[in-house]
C-alpha cells in the first residue's frame, strides 16, 4: 500500500491535443524554412523582394541631399562646342549607370542624329549600347541587332505571325531592296510591330555585353534624359536590391495574387538595377548544372506573340520574377517639352526624363541645361519653365496649347469668338490659359495648368463616320470641319501662381502606382 497517493494522471484527450499542437507547430516551421531555402536558392543569393515593392505605402516624397558630379557644375553654353560641353560630363559615373538606347532600323534618322548631338553626345562608342532590329553603324557607333540570335521558335509564323516583318526586313536588306524605290515592298515592314520583340533580348544582351553594372538606363530615340538628375537619384539606391522604375502604365491582372500589375512605359525610359536583371534572367538548373528552364525570350514568347507591346510583357516577366514596378511619375515624364502641363504636380519635383520631345527642342534643351545646374540642387520643373516662358506673348495665332486639365464654358455663356473665349477665361479664377478653335469648330477650351504648346496650322478635321454631307452647286461639300488654332494665357495669374511657389527644397517623389500619368 502506497504511503502517498499518486498524482492524478492528465486525461488522455489532453495528452493527444498537446502532441497534435506540437506536430502542427513543427510542420509550420518546416514549411516556412523550406520556402525560404527554395526562394533563396532560386534567386542565387540575391535578397528576395516581394512583388509588392512599389505597391506598399511609402513616403510621398523624399528630401535627401544630392550633389552634382559635373565639373564645373555650370558653364555658359553660348558658343561652346559639343566637346567643350562634354568635358564637364562625369564619365566615371558610367561605371555606375549603363545607358542603353533602343531604336529601330526604320526610325526617323533626324531623331537619332539629334540624340547623338545632345542627350548621347558625351558617350563614346564604348560607353553606349545601341539595340535595334538590324545591325548597322551610325557615326562611330555600332548598332546591334538584338533579335539576331532569338530561338528558332520565333520563326514559326503560325504561332508568331508578327515576326514576319522582321524576317522580311532582313531578307530585303540581304537582297539590296530594303532602301529601294518600291514603296509596296517597304510597307510590308511594320517597325512598330517589330519593336515589341526587342525588350527582353535587349536586356539579355546589355547584361552580357556590359555585365554587373549597378544600374541600366534604357531610353528610346525620343526620350530626353537629364543625366545630372539621373546620377543624383540612382546614387541613393542599393543596386543589389531588385529595382525596376519608370512611369507606370496599367498591366495584366495577377489572378493568383488578385492584384493589378503595372509596367514602365518604354517612352519615358526605365531603369533596372543589377539585382532586378539577375532576378529576371535567373534560370533553374539541375543537379549537374544544366539549365532546366528556357531563356526569358523563349519563356515569354507565347504571351509576346499575343500582346501589342514589349514593355508590357517585360513588366509581366519582371513581376513573375518577384520584381514589381516602382512608379516615379512625374519624374519619369510621358510629356514632351512643349507639352508639360505646369502645375503643382509638375513644379517642385526634379525631372528625370521627357518623351516625344522634337529633335530641335532636344538639342536646344541639352545646351541650355549646361548653364542651369547647381551643386546641391537638382533641376526642377520650375527651372524648366524658364526655358520657354509659357504666357509670353499673351496670344499666339496658329498655335495649339492643348486641352490638358481643361473644361468648357456652359452653352448659356454663348462663347462664340476668340475674344469671348479669353473674356470667359479671365472671369474664371482657376483659368490660366485658353484655346480657341475657330473656323467651323468654334470651341473654347479653358485650362487650369500652364502649357506652352506648339505651332499648328489650320486644318481640315474629318467628319465623324455617318455624318450627313451637305450638297453645294459644285457638288458635295468637302467632308470635315475647317479648324484654326489660337492660344492665350493670363500672364498676371501665371506670375502670381509662380510667385507663391518658390520650391525651398526638391520634392523627390516616393514610389507609387496610384500616382500615375
Amino acid at each position: 500500500m502506497a504511503l502517498l497517493p499518486r498524482p492524478p494522471e492528465p486525461p488522455r484527450m489532453s495528452r493527444l491535443l498537446n502532441k497534435r499542437l506540437i506536430r502542427i507547430v513543427v510542420a509550420i516551421l518546416t514549411f516556412v524554412l523550406t520556402v525560404y531555402v527554395i526562394l533563396k536558392s532560386r534567386h542565387g543569393g540575391v535578397g528576395v523582394v516581394l512583388p509588392l515593392l512599389g505597391y506598399r505605402e511609402t513616403p510621398k516624397a523624399y528630401h535627401f541631399s544630392t550633389t552634382s558630379s559635373f565639373q564645373p557644375v555650370s558653364i555658359n553654353p553660348t558658343g561652346k562646342t559639343k566637346e567643350e560641353l562634354c568635358a564637364t560630363f562625369p564619365k566615371h559615373l558610367l561605371n555606375y549607370v549603363q545607358p542603353v538606347l533602343k531604336m529601330g532600323h526604320s526610325e526617323d534618322r533626324a531623331k537619332i542624329e539629334a540624340h547623338l548631338d545632345s542627350v548621347l553626345a558625351c558617350f563614346g562608342k564604348d560607353d553606349l549600347l545601341i539595340m535595334s532590329d538590324l545591325d548597322d553603324t551610325i557615326r562611330e557607333y555600332k548598332i546591334v541587332d538584338a533579335l539576331a540570335d532569338l530561338p528558332q521558335s520565333y520563326y514559326n509564323l503560325l504561332k508568331n505571325r508578327d515576326f514576319k516583318s522582321y524576317m522580311w526586313q532582313r531578307e530585303m536588306r540581304d537582297n539590296g531592296t530594303l532602301h529601294g524605290e518600291d514603296p509596296t515592298a517597304t510597307k510590308l515592314i511594320d517597325g512598330w510591330v517589330i519593336d515589341k520583340y526587342k525588350f527582353l533580348p535587349m536586356i539579355e544582351r546589355a547584361w552580357v555585353t556590359k555585365p554587373d553594372k549597378p544600374f541600366y538606363f534604357f531610353l528610346e530615340a525620343d526620350t530626353y534624359v537629364f543625366w545630372d538628375n539621373v546620377f543624383r537619384f540612382l546614387q541613393t539606391f542599393d543596386p543589389d536590391v531588385p529595382i525596376y522604375m519608370g512611369s507606370p502604365s496599367p498591366g495584366r491582372h495577377d489572378e493568383k495574387r488578385e492584384i493589378k500589375t503595372w509596367f514602365a512605359n518604354g517612352g519615358p525610359g526605365f531603369v533596372l538595377s543589377r539585382g532586378a536583371i539577375k532576378a529576371l534572367l535567373h534560370r533553374k538548373s539541375g543537379p549537374n548544372g544544366h539549365y532546366i528552364e528556357p531563356r526569358i525570350t523563349e519563356k515569354w514568347l507565347s504571351l509576346l506573340s499575343e500582346e501589342c507591346c514589349g514593355d508590357s510583357v517585360m513588366g509581366w516577366a519582371l513581376w513573375n520574377a518577384d520584381v514589381g514596378l516602382q512608379g516615379y511619375w512625374p519624374m519619369f515624364n510621358p510629356h514632351p517639352l512643349h507639352g508639360i502641363p505646369f502645375s503643382d504636380l509638375y513644379w517642385c519635383q526634379p525631372v528625370l526624363t521627357l518623351h516625344k520631345t522634337t529633335p530641335n527642342d532636344t538639342v536646344d534643351l541639352w545646351r541650355w541645361e549646361f548653364g542651369q545646374r547647381k551643386l546641391h540642387r537638382p533641376l526642377l520643373y520650375s527651372d524648366l519653365w524658364r526655358f520657354r516662358h509659357p504666357g509670353e506673348p499673351r496670344i499666339l495665332s496658329n498655335w495649339d496649347n492643348g486641352d490638358w486639365d481643361s473644361w468648357f464654358p456652359p452653352p448659356e455663356a454663348k462663347v462664340n469668338s476668340l475674344e469671348s473665349c479669353e473674356q470667359f477665361c479671365r472671369r474664371e479664377d482657376k483659368c490660366v490659359q485658353w484655346n480657341w478653335r475657330g473656323g467651323n469648330a468654334k470651341i473654347c477650351i479653358l485650362m487650369r495648368s500652364i502649357r506652352f504648346g506648339q505651332a499648328r496650322e489650320p486644318e481640315m478635321i474629318p467628319e465623324k463616320r455617318g455624318a450627313k454631307r451637305e450638297e453645294t452647286h459644285g457638288g458635295e461639300k468637302p467632308q470635315g470641319n475647317w479648324v484654326d488654332y489660337n492660344s492665350g494665357w493670363v500672364a498676371e495669374r501665371i506670375n502670381r501662381w509662380i510667385g507663391e511657389r518658390r520650391c525651398k527644397e526638391a520634392n523627390w517623389v516616393g514610389p507609387s502606382v496610384t500616382r500615375i500619368f
